[in-house]
């Protein structure tokens, strides 16, 4: 290898020892963890840097005292730990109109109760609500005549008494007010009228809005005497046990993550309950804020107890598996990029390090499990401790040139 290629470090040895002393006394093992783990997103693996070297001077590597490690395969069995919020899902939560306009006479449930499908919610009345009835009998009963017009002029047909084309127009009026009566007697039907019931003597005063599903009621929005229009949302009917829990992953977590697992997960007013989720969508794009991507889940544990909008954070687990794993101490991080330093031995006077780019996975018992970008030898030796400097050396190298 061509040595004059890589990045050096040629400092005075007295100043890199004080240095070092000051960094080791002055940065914790928590003040290290922040600096590495800071979740900011990068869409893409850097190559400028993805095979660099690092060059020590003999007094620079004895001052570090770096001890070596090899990677090993390990059965790493962990979990992710994930936060986000509880959502409704987009068939668990149902806004209540009225299907015309009318005017409210009675509120028939109270905020936060608990409804049954079918059950009434709010009475309306309205001259509307009569008119809509007058027009419905009116129409059957032109229906009526119409139909028996049709029978009379089909019977003249048949005996060559009349032309085809009062045949064809009686049948026409009798069509037209078939689909009348229809439409009408729908309308009536989602007001909760039975049409067959309907008298000129005996017309209903009011209709009743009924709740599409069991749930509990949310966001009363209308009181007595309003008028209210079919763009009107009167109320919300949430179903209890169709809540979501939206998770917001990193993109170094997707790899780790799988369909249909099942997880517990904890709501932060909720301290003594317990919960649990099943994932069921990992998404492909990035949220809102740029830097994570969405994880949704059912509710299988809890959901009656939850309301939207509450915090949770959820523990992922990933199962067992043997994969390539090194030491926490051996990695440095660098938003969502991880980094490791193989033992490349002394030559021309200094003592030379490969930065080789790799994908940290579950961590468990001091050990995280990695997926190199590049071949890494389960026998090479690497940097078990001072990765954090040497990746700090190396990034202060290439801002001096």
């Amino acid at each position: 290898m061509n040595r004059t290629t890589m990045n050096t470090i040629q400092r005075p040895v007295g100043i890199l020892a004080i240095l070092l002393l000051v960094l080791q006394a002055c940065s914790t093992p928590a003040e290290e963890a922040a600096a590495t783990d800071a979740p900011a997103h990068d869409h893409a693996h850097g190559t400028d840097t993805a095979n660099a070297e690092v060059s020590l001077t003999p007094e620079q590597f004895a001052a570090l005292a770096i001890p070596f490690v090899s990677p090993e395969w390990r059965t790493m069995e962990g979990s992710i730990r994930l936060t986000g919020r509880v959502m409704t899902s987009p068939v668990s939560k149902a806004q209540v109109t009225s299907p015309i306009t009318a005017k409210v006479v009675d509120v028939l449930v109270d905020e936060g109760a608990t409804v049954t499908k079918g059950q009434p919610l709010v009475a309306f009345a309205d001259p509307g609500f009569f008119k809509l009835q007058e027009e419905y009998l009116s129409a059957r009963a032109q229906r009526t005549q119409a139909v028996a017009e049709l029978e009379r002029q089909r019977t003249l047909l048949a005996g060559d008494a009349t032309a085809r084309k009062s045949a064809e127009q009686a049948e026409a009026r009798a069509s037209e007010l078939q689909a009348r009566v229809g439409s009408l007697e729908g309308t009536l039907r989602m007001l909760g009228v039975d049409p067959a019931s309907l008298r000129p003597d005996a017309l209903h005063e009011r209709f009743l809005v009924r709740s599409p599903m069991a749930g509990r009621v949310n966001g009363i929005r209308v009181f007595l005497g309003a008028t209210v229009d079919p763009t009107t949302v009167l109320l919300e009917v949430i179903d209890l046990h169709h809540f979501h829990v939206h998770l917001n992953a990193y993109e170094r977590d997707l790899p780790l993550l799988r369909e249909g697992v099942r997880f517990p997960f904890q709501v932060m007013n909720l301290p003594r309950g317990r919960f649990e989720g099943e994932l069921f969508s990992i998404g492909r794009t990035f949220d809102d804020d740029g830097r994570t991507i969405p994880v949704h889940a059912h509710v299988e544990v809890g959901s009656e107890q939850l309301v939207e909008g509450m915090s949770v954070v959820a523990e992922i687990p990933l199962g067992a598996e043997r994969q390539l794993t090194v030491p926490a101490t051996a990695l440095a991080r660098s938003g969502d990029r991880a980094y490791v330093y193989v033992d490349e031995g002394e030559a021309e006077g200094a003592h030379h390090f490969r930065q080789v780019e790799v994908r940290a996975g579950v961590a468990s018992a001091g050990w995280v499990a990695v997926t190199p970008f590049t071949p890494l030898d389960s026998l090479a030796r690497i940097a078990g401790d001072k990765a954090f400097y040497l990746r700090n050396s190396l990034t202060a190298e290439e801002h001096d040139h």
